[in-house]
């Protein structure tokens, strides 16, 4: 191994604790750390990488940069905090999630895993319900888990990234949903979630009756529902659920960061022994975390594309902020949403932007909050600077394309329904 992967393999652990210890408050004067090691593992790592994964970085960076310029022109800087923290929570969660391989394979991995149809429709039960709870680091255990060489099937990607999908439409554990109720001040938390899990609940039923009949799926290799498989994923959501009781202004990533390296931490003494603990944690230290190469550079790419398309949207002549909105201008502005998703404007960027144009308060808060959901839900896969597309590219070797090739449809679908929830939302709230 050379020095410069073991040094970004101390700087992938260095940036994954002080994330955690820092974003949880235990230890402070650690606001810069965790970026600085992210950019020093993303230099010393990128010769490592794909040529497609490289050139796509590239690109994002490129785009980036073209709006950071533009911002720059105007006076405007804000766009460096963001460029510092270059997703280190998101890449911090990851790193932390791999650690849990190391108790997982202390006896899941001879769980013979099921086949066929029904094991899509358990894949995508585990996965919608794990989802909900411990956010992308659901799609990443379960994936790691039924993954053949590392790569999954159009069919098991289909599975997880539906299933993830429909979770983030309701679910309170998104960053989305914490987004929303920020910067709409109408918006009741109980009234976008429930429409949102109304939506949701459609789209997982049409996935579990229409899934199981795909082709492939007889030859489907899906995640075990028994307790030697379910274990790991049942205890980090019940450690991330209980610390969102108990700590509710936590952000879940911190929260599944400190869950997932605790139980390791915890744990794997327990089942492997001191000595060998410690070796089993050396090694992955050397071995699997310098390996996060396309990860870091991926993320460092959209980091500096989201930063700099922020940034320029806030510089853009746009329209001003409308006095009313009804289901058919919402319907409008989420397609509008979606499509610039597709063309790499990241939900949240587009939302950030718009909050800055648009007076929220003036508009009816629901119907623009589960607009805003909605759009945030089928970013996911549309948009490819999101965290769960980049993951999908990065980690299970999926290209972009492919990705919203075998979703687009589902988008589609999504879209439809959510639009007849608008409808049905603005029937309800003039009857009562």
């Amino acid at each position: 191994m050379t020095l410069a992967r073991q040094v970004a393999g101390v700087a992938v652990a260095l940036m994954t604790l002080s994330s955690f210890l820092g974003g949880a408050g235990l230890v402070h004067g650690l606001d810069l750390l965790p970026g600085a090691c992210a950019w020093l593992a993303g230099l010393l790592l990128w010769r490592g990488i794909s040529r497609f994964q490289l050139i796509q970085s590239l690109v994002m960076a490129g785009i980036g940069l073209v709006g950071i310029a533009i911002a720059t022109a105007a006076g405007d800087w804000s766009w460096w905090s963001a460029l510092q923290r270059g997703n280190h929570s998101m890449l911090a969660m990851l790193a932390a999630v791999s650690f849990l391989r190391l108790i997982t394979d202390t006896g899941t991995s001879n769980v013979p895993l099921p086949r066929g149809p029904r094991a899509v429709v358990q894949t995508l039960i585990a996965t919608h319900l794990f989802g909900a709870v411990i956010n992308i680091s659901a799609p990443v255990v379960i994936g790691e888990r039924i993954a053949v060489n590392g790569r999954l099937s159009r069919l098991q990607t289909q599975t997880i990234s539906r299933a993830f999908i429909a979770a983030s439409m309701w679910s309170p554990f998104f960053i989305a949903m914490a987004l929303i109720l920020q910067l709409v001040p109408k918006a009741q938390f109980v009234v976008i979630s429930a429409a949102g899990f109304t939506v949701s609940t459609l789209l997982m039923g049409w996935c579990a009756w229409r899934l199981p009949r795909a082709p492939g799926a007889h030859e489907f290799v899906g995640y075990p529902l028994r307790w030697q498989a379910l274990w790991v994923p049942v205890l980090l959501s019940a450690l991330v659920l209980g610390g969102h009781l108990y700590l509710p202004a936590l952000p879940v990533l911190i929260l599944i960061e400190g869950a997932a390296l605790g139980m390791v931490l915890g744990l794997l003494p327990l089942l492997r022994g001191g000595r060998a603990a410690a070796g089993l944690l050396a090694g992955h230290l050397r071995e699997r975390l310098p390996g996060m190469g396309s990860e870091i550079s991926m993320f460092l790419g959209a980091a500096v594309m989201s930063a700099g398309i922020e940034a320029a949207l806030r510089h853009a002549d746009l329209a001003l902020s409308p006095s009313t909105l009804e289901p058919a201008g919402a319907a409008l502005l989420m397609a509008a949403m979606v499509v610039l998703a597709i063309l790499g404007v990241h939900p949240v960027a587009s939302l950030s932007a718009l909050s800055s144009l648009w007076d929220f308060s003036r508009l009816d808060g629901n119907l623009l909050g589960f607009v805003f959901l909605m759009v945030w839900g089928m970013g996911l896969v549309a948009a490819p600077v999101s965290g769960t597309s980049l993951i999908f590219q990065t980690r299970f070797g999926l290209r972009y394309l492919d990705l919203f090739k075998f979703n687009g449809a589902y988008v589609g679908l999504a879209y439809l329904l959510s639009v007849a929830m608008l409808y049905a939302y603005e029937a309800w709230r003039t009857a009562g």
